[in-house]
Parts: structure tokens; C-alpha cells; sequence
């Protein structure tokens, strides 16, 4: 079973995915995927360095992701290029993992579920609903402005709309122990739909 978990910016998506691994389902984390093809996937660091230019690279020829993002934010058409040369690759890692365990219970980080219309990918979707400014404070800490913040918001659907196609939601205003009761309490529902 193959389960999208999605939410804005900010939303606790990776905390969630974190406390399903520990339950024992299967996870992927769409953010290790795409660090996964920075670093190794040659080709795209080709085509990255064709469109952006050096300056989006570090002297040792790493990505600088956060120059990468700052860049592909501030213009539909960057986003909309970079998303294009990503997303298959993503893909294409997701689904060799899947693959190799098709009867595990997989949760799958997918930030853009909805905006992509990848529902048919999963057999149920999960999306973590925060409050924007408690969002905002969370990726300060991560080191994103305000400004950032709002700019990556701008680009997903809002998550009241999120929520209302997803067929299970889960709020992180709280504590880490509510969180992760929810987290306890769907992954047993999850469990017993599976068998």
C-alpha cells in the first residue's frame, strides 16, 4: 500500500514521515531524493549549470540549494523548468524503491500531491495542516525569511483546499506527544485497511 503524505511549506511534513518510520512502515522523503540528485546525478547538474550558470554551485561543485531556490522562486518559469528536470527523477527513485518491497506499507513524502494531480500514484492521502505563523516561526529556525517562506506558500495550494482532497488530515498546532498520537492512531488504520 502506497500512501502520499503531503502539506505546505513549514507543516511538520517530515516530523510525520519520521514517526511512521518508527511505527515500521516504509518511508520516502522527497527532500533526501532530491538531495540524492544534486549530489550524483550528473546530467541534471549539466543541465542546471547550462540554465543557471556556476553561480548556483559551490567552488567544490556541490549545488548551493538554497541559491538554487531563491532563484527558481523568484520567476513561474525557473520554478517551472527546474520542476520538470526534477520531478521525473524523483519519481523514477520512488517508484524503484517501491518496487523493491511492494507489499510493505509505504508512506511517500509528495509536497505537491495535489498541485501535480498525483493522486492515482497512492491509494490514500495524508495532509498535515499547521498554522501559518507557526510555520513561518519553524523555517526561521530552519534559516528561511519570512519572504521565502511566503514566496514557497505562493507556489502550493492553499491547505485548507489540501485538506479537503485528502482522505486524512492531521494537525500539528500542538505538542510533538498530539502529534504523534494522530501519527499512532492512522498508522493502525492504515495497518488494518492493508491486511
Amino acid at each position: 500500500m502506497v500512501v502520499g503524505l503531503t502539506g505546505n511549506f513549514g507543516s511538520g511534513k517530515s516530523t510525520v514521515l519520521e514517526f511512521f518510520r518508527q511505527l515500521g512502515a516504509k518511508t520516502i522523503d522527497s527532500d533526501q531524493s532530491v538531495a540524492k540528485i544534486y549530489a550524483s546525478d550528473e546530467e541534471f547538474k549539466e543541465a542546471l549549470r547550462l540554465k543557471f550558470g556556476s553561480e548556483v554551485f559551490d567552488p567544490d561543485g556541490a549545488v548551493i540549494r538554497k541559491k538554487l531556490g531563491k532563484i527558481a522562486f523568484a520567476s513561474s518559469d525557473n520554478l517551472a523548468w527546474l520542476e520538470r528536470e526534477l520531478h521525473p527523477r524523483v519519481k523514477e527513485i520512488r517508484q524503484n524503491l517501491i518496487k523493491k518491497a511492494p507489499q510493505a506499507l509505504w508512506v511517500v513524502e509528495i509536497p505537491l500531491l495535489f498541485e501535480k494531480n498525483l493522486e492515482k500514484e497512492v491509494e490514500y492521502s495524508i495532509t498535515v495542516i499547521s498554522n501559518y505563523s507557526l510555520r513561518v516561526d519553524r523555517l526561521k529556525n530552519r534559516g528561511f525569511s519570512p519572504e521565502a517562506v511566503a514566496a514557497r506558500n505562493s507556489k502550493q495550494l492553499p491547505q485548507a483546499r489540501k485538506a479537503s482532497r485528502a482522505n486524512f488530515v492531521i494537525l500539528n498546532d500542538g505538542s510533538l506527544e498530539f502529534l504523534k498520537k494522530q501519527v499512532m492512531h492512522l498508522y493502525r488504520q492504515l495497518k488494518s485497511a492493508q491486511a
